[in-house]
């Protein structure tokens, strides 16, 4: 952490206090060893979608199909040509890790006589840049593989397709090699995939996202088994060239879960509260109980049956315990219900086949107290889905700590979901009350969190839309942005202009304290 405070707090607080930290009744302080950081991926942020011999992603493609509605990331935020300016900002603001995902069909080509992807020296290059930018600047890299931007090769190249096929195995692993050689002495944490449940729901379940292969009862559960297995695979490869010293001693891997938190609708009804903790394990329990214990939830096997894969002996023993530590992404909550009680608006009949039928629950709505995000269920650009509900983050990160009490957890994206607003109080709101309950666990339930995430840096391409704002920095993209046939940015273009929220919680991150509520107002002017 940067040595900058604008509380004078000299005591110095360490993970392993059980009290909290407090210099005053509302002022909360972490330790200084505490990580204040961000959060990006490359199809997001970094434009230059055929620049230095990057290979078009799925994501590339499905853009192109305009029956799918989707605007393009061609240009984005244009971080591959302004990351020095963007890299001098997080330094300015005194933050302690930067999140970023690479580019696999920038990291590498695909060969068509090897059948086989092999590193494409100028997008290598790029990634060697961002990160020596980094490092000058005092910030730690954190490097997520696979951020959901399949080379559209590997796409199309076996049958089944992508991630439905088991040899997706060995090609991840030829490419987290790759990466692991490269940057191994340069990066301190690293995550295999960003969460994975998330684009599977999307392109495997309910199918609106790429590669569009939803309404099935077993693909979600497939490219699952063979996301673990990849995941597992490049973990022990990660270990095997720690041990032989071509990844730094120090580093440390894992995989990114994202779960939203299941709240009983009413928690009167046992049923409401059995429902719950059916959608925690069938969200958070479904990649974490296989890291764990080597297998699926209890719950999902009696569920799902024999669509719900098997694994093998060694491949169990190869998944449980492959992570250092843990990773989680949070950022709401939803009041939950079986789908067919008297309670629901959700019949079980229009439940996507699948996954979601064999969930089984009415989760449509917020819980009650929570902060609704921007937008309505009518505007497809909104962030309707979202709200801000605080206590869910702890429930949320007491869940995952009961699977492993012994695992340190970096928290690796949080954040608000908003308008173009630059002083939005419920941005600023959102991340003080979500660092509240982190404050929470670490002090009073003696929960090992390392770090702390904010999604994200900047305004970003937010996979379908750029409408929905979740940046700690607005930037102003133009009628422009999104189209096809749009490949540059002018220089007056996609400035980075700070909301309110970016600056108080830049504060936190170079004094590694905040005040619970009073300070709100200096901000919002």
């Amino acid at each position: 952490m940067l040595s900058l405070r604008f509380l004078a707090v000299a005591a110095v607080f360490t993970l392993s206090t059980s009290s909290a930290t407090e210099t005053d009744n509302s002022t909360l302080c972490f330790s200084s060893n505490f990580l204040f950081g961000t959060a990006s991926s490359a199809y997001q942020i970094e434009g230059g979608w055929n620049a230095t011999n990057k290979e078009p992603s799925i994501w590339d493609n499905f853009c192109r199909d305009t029956s799918n509605g989707v605007p393009c990331a061609n240009v984005a935020d244009d971080f591959i040509n302004r990351y020095p300016s963007d890299v001098a900002l997080m330094k300015t603001d005194g933050y302690d890790t930067f999140r970023f995902s690479i580019s696999w069909g920038r990291a590498m080509s695909w060969n068509e006589t090897t059948q086989r992807m092999h590193g494409n020296p100028e997008g290598l290059a790029f990634y060697h840049s961002l990160i020596d930018e980094l490092l000058a600047s005092g910030i730690q890299p954190v490097m997520t593989l696979y951020h959901w931007d399949l080379p559209a090769t590997l796409q199309s190249a076996f049958d089944p397709p992508g991630w439905l096929n088991s040899a997706m195995v060995d090609h991840f692993v030829d490419y987290a090699t790759l990466l692991f050689q490269e940057f191994g002495q340069d990066v301190e944490y690293w995550t295999t995939f960003n969460e994975p449940a998330s684009f599977i729901l999307t392109g495997f379940a309910f199918g609106y996202g790429p590669p569009k292969l939803g309404n099935s009862t077993t693909n979600a559960y497939e490219v699952t088994h063979n996301v673990l297995l990849s995941h597992a695979a490049a973990v022990e490869k990660f270990h095997e060239l720690r041990d032989a010293g071509t990844v730094k001693s120090s580093a440390r891997i894992s995989i990114v879960i994202n779960s939203d938190w299941g709240v009983p609708l009413n928690e009167s009804f046992s049923e409401d509260i059995a429902a719950a903790e059916r959608k925690n394990q069938f969200h958070l329990g479904w990649f974490l109980s296989p890291l764990t214990t080597g297998d699926y939830p209890q719950v999902m096997r009696e569920r799902i049956g024999d669509r719900l894969p098997n694994f093998t002996e060694e491949q169990s023993k190869q998944v449980n315990g492959s992570y250092d530590l843990l990773m989680l992404n949070y950022y709401a909550s939803y009041a939950t219900t079986d789908c067919d009680s008297e309670r629901s608006e959700t019949n079980c009949s229009s439940l996507t086949l699948g996954w979601a039928s064999d969930l089984g629950v009415d989760d449509s709505r917020n819980p009650d107290g929570a902060r609704h995000a921007y937008g309505s269920l009518m505007d497809p650009n909104s962030c309707e889905s979202d709200s801000g509900y605080p206590p869910g983050y702890l429930q949320l990160i007491r869940f995952m700590h009961k699977h492993d009490t012994s695992a340190e957890i970096l928290l690796t994206e949080n954040g608000w979901c908003g308008n173009e607003t630059i002083n939005n109080p419920d941005q600023l709101w959102y991340l003080r009350t979500h660092l509240e309950q982190v404050h929470k666990a670490i002090y009073e339930e003696n929960i090992p969190i390392i770090g702390y995430t904010v999604w994200g840096f900047m305004d970003d391409f937010e996979w379908t839309n750029y409408a929905g704002r979740r940046g700690l920095y607005f930037v102003n993209f133009t009628e422009t942005t999104g189209d096809i046939d749009e490949y540059t940015a002018l220089p007056t273009e996609l400035a980075r202009i700070q909301r309110s929220a970016g600056a108080w919680y830049s504060n936190v991150a170079t004094s590694g304290c905040f005040q619970q509520e009073e300070e709100d107002k200096q901000y919002l002017v």
